[in-house]
């Protein structure tokens, strides 16, 4: 028997789940309440190639479960597990072929979808579903032997660092698992990804319980872990000195507890300028086992560090009186010693006013291993090119200096080109290293690196250097697609992350990181999370009507490759955004309604009221309501006596005081209407202040639930909000969306889990 399509997988479901089976299968497949448990037997077939399941049928009085088989070998097989799990200790089964009654509407679609391969299951309900649900854990541990396309690492890692980038823990814990499961990458580079996770999502308590940190602190890292590990420390052990002000208490809790516990991260600073970084070093320098006077001058000249930080490092820097003393000798000779004793962030900067030497190299091949910084292993490979070539010839005859060198090329071990390329230091340089070696290596490392390292200056000071980049975009996109493809995790996490994102003067960058989404998606939760983001980015700066209609049209693309109930959050939200602001070309964005409502249309009873809600305030907000009567008509309106109270989640809020705190406006407007038309006894206060004043201390000591939306909170705001949460009251609510159906999906989310 041919494998079914998903049309017919589909017709079969809505069969089965309709005339004669009180279970609902727009509740089991939306995972409300206790129908939510057969979900996982309905994706069997749902889920890519359809599997063998056992679907129950709920009559009158009782309940029936039916195997349904594909083959009959998978009925062979699905009988043999149901007599081993079930049988007849739990049921009347004692392996026999059903025997369906074809006037009974269920057993009728049984029969037309399996052709009579079946089996039929009766017994205790409970009884019969806990061993159903043994089985299925068994089975669900086995290795699937069915024909699958693995998924490249390159591409998995993509999507890993997409959901990072989108504040998606769900989608990135499932690039981990494939990643775990198919053995791509060892236990110890999977805890590396973990903790860039965490650390990304701000789960500081987390990240410091893990059960592997004492290892963690032991083992080599990669410096963006080890930059992770020490924001999580200063975070957890030591904000809370900064926050009432207290330099002197927080050297004290530095020296008795921090240090001897995470001494062994204080080793490298490599240049850091994360804030946290450099107050952890500055209590080094005054607080640990031997002051360093020279190290506190150093943190205090460090350019760029905002006013508010700058001010507690000078702070701690007072508390250290001693004098730098002058540095005599030679700096060659110093920068031996400092190596020699582990302080590499000492050598490199001696050595980067050293003559020109074989020496010189050697220690800052041995500082680029150890910092890991694309500027230091920058400096070493240029003064690399700066030896003669006889000078090269014997410094490489040291296996372990061909081999660094040979790592920073990009190329295999024992081949150093003694025409060594440079390491680039920003996007520019990056781009046109791959469009002169499309098959270099360390692209895709060295893009990760540059996201952390490199300034966004470098694309301002420039003459048409934007202009520039989008040129390169297109001609590297032909040359190595699947590089560029891969890298747009940390494309986007460079200029996002960019202080004063989004800049006018990146608006034609900004398109072409849309254009280059639109074409690598596979389409998943992350990659449609971060499109809307763009478009927020565009819109803020502003477009022209060619611009404008690009961005719908990028929609419009994504919504015909991807349209599905699963994404209704999704389109609803970026129509959100599209009301919210001006419109060029108003019919454009009507398209864009009126295709999303065809879909809703045909997906109506999948759509809870939180999204109708949504659907129809978008509809009255362009003036639309005439042409979608007819779709209006298939649900009532809110408040109407239809609207089944038992099922909505939102009563739960009955009685009860909400906070939600974000600096989209309009969203948290739509929002607290909706909550407020769904449970009237609710209220809801909205808060967009920037950092903290009496009346927000008030309600987040004092609301029942507090909605802190992460993806447009600024630090200092997130930092009040958690620091005045009182313990007894039910924790904050992090949601990482910017957009209404999302928000009421997660506050929906929450509650069903209370």
């Amino acid at each position: 028997m041919r494998s079914p399509s998903q049309a017919k997988v589909r017709h079969f479901l809505e069969q089965f789940f309709g005339t004669g089976n009180k279970f609902d299968l727009n509740k089991i497949e939306l995972g409300e309440g206790k129908q939510a448990k057969i979900r996982p037997w309905v994706e069997l077939l749902t889920k890519g190639e359809p599997q063998p399941t056992v679907l129950p049928c709920w009559r009158e009085l009782s309940v029936d479960w039916y195997a349904i088989a594909l083959s009959e070998r998978q009925l062979r097989c699905l009988s043999e597990e149901l007599m081993a799990f079930v049988g007849p200790t739990y049921s009347t089964f004692r392996g026999q072929r059903a025997q369906l009654d074809l006037q009974d509407p269920v057993e009728a679609a049984v029969y037309e979808f399996t052709g009579g391969a079946t089996v039929k299951l009766c017994g205790q309900a409970k009884d019969v579903w806990e061993a159903l649900e043994r089985m299925r854990r068994v089975s669900e541990r086995r290795v699937l032997r069915v024909a699958s396309i693995p998924r490249p690492t390159g591409r998995v890692l993509r999507d890993f660092y997409m959901a990072i980038q989108a504040g998606d823990r769900a989608s990135a814990e499932n690039s981990l698992q494939y990643l775990l499961d198919q053995h791509r990458l060892d236990a110890l580079n999977l805890l590396f990804l973990r903790v860039q996770l965490l650390a990304e999502l701000e789960q500081w308590k987390e990240l410091l319980s893990l059960p592997e940190l004492s290892n963690l602190l032991q083992v080599r890292r990669p410096f963006a872990v080890t930059q992770a590990l020490l924001k999580a420390v200063y975070r957890n052990e030591l904000q809370h000195f900064e926050d009432n002000n207290a330099p002197k208490s927080a050297v004290a809790y530095f020296k008795e507890v921090v240090f001897p516990r995470y001494n062994n991260l204080l080793t490298i600073r490599a240049g850091s300028k994360i804030p946290e970084v450099l107050k952890l070093f500055m209590l080094l320098a005054v607080g640990g086992e031997l002051s360093k006077p020279g190290l506190r001058d150093e943190l205090l000249a460090i350019d760029d560090v905002e006013e508010t930080h700058h001010r507690y490092l000078q702070q701690l820097a007072a508390l250290l009186p001693d004098a730098t003393p002058p540095s005599t000798g030679d700096p060659l000779q110093q920068a031996e010693h400092l190596a020699k004793n582990g302080d590499f962030d000492q050598a490199f900067s001696l050595l980067c006013d050293a003559p020109s030497s074989k020496e010189k190299v050697r220690l800052l091949f041995q500082c680029a291993y150890e910092l890991q910084t694309l500027a230091v292993e920058n400096a070493a490979m240029q003064a690399f090119n700066e030896l003669k070539v006889e000078e090269q010839t014997v410094l490489l005859k040291v296996r372990w200096n061909q081999d660094f060198l040979s790592q920073l090329q990009g190329s295999q071990e024992g081949t150093a080109d003694l025409t060594a390329l440079s390491v680039p230091t920003n996007w520019l340089e990056w781009l046109s290293q791959i469009d002169r070696d499309p098959s270099w290596e360390r692209a895709l490392q060295t893009a990760r690196q540059g996201a952390e390292e490199w300034n966004v200056s470098s694309l301002l000071v420039q003459p048409q250097a934007v202009a520039r980049f989008n040129e390169l975009l297109l001609v590297v996109g032909s040359k190595a697609e699947l590089i560029l493809h891969n890298a747009l995790p940390y494309l986007l996490k460079f200029f996002q992350e960019d202080e004063q994102f989004p800049r006018r003067e990146f608006l034609t960058l900004y398109q072409s990181l849309v254009e280059l989404l639109v074409l690598s998606t596979e389409g998943g939760n992350a990659d449609l999370v971060l499109f809307n983001e763009l478009a927020i980015a565009l819109l803020t700066v502003g477009v022209n009507t060619s611009q404008y209609a690009e961005i719908v049209n990028n929609a419009m693309e994504l919504w015909k490759r991807f349209a599905s109930p699963i994404y209704f959050d999704w389109i609803l939200d970026l129509m959100d955004v599209l009301v919210s602001y001006p419109s060029p070309v108003p019919e454009k964005r009507e398209q864009l309604l009126f295709a999303a409502a065809e879909t809703l249309y045909r997906f109506s009873e999948r759509i809870n009221e939180g999204q109708w809600a949504i659907f129809r305030t978008l509809v009255k907000d362009l003036n639309l309501k005439e042409f979608l009567s007819d779709l209006l008509g298939k649900k009532a309106s809110l408040g109407e006596p239809n609207f089944e109270v038992e099922a909505n989640i939102f009563q739960k809020l009955k009685g009860k005081s909400v906070l939600i705190y974000t600096l989209t406006e309009t969203v948290a407007i739509r929002v607290k209407n909706i909550l407020e038309a769904t449970c009237q006894q609710v209220t809801v206060h909205l808060s967009h202040h920037k950092g903290g004043d009496e009346r927000l201390l008030q309600w987040v000591r004092n609301s029942d639930l507090v909605v802190m939306v992460t993806a447009s909170a600024k630090h200092a705001a997130t930092n009040f909000i958690e620091a005045n949460r009182p313990s007894h009251l039910q924790p904050i609510l992090l949601v990482n969306t910017k957009g209404s159906a999302s928000m009421l999906r997660e506050i929906g989310e929450y509650l069903a889990r209370e």
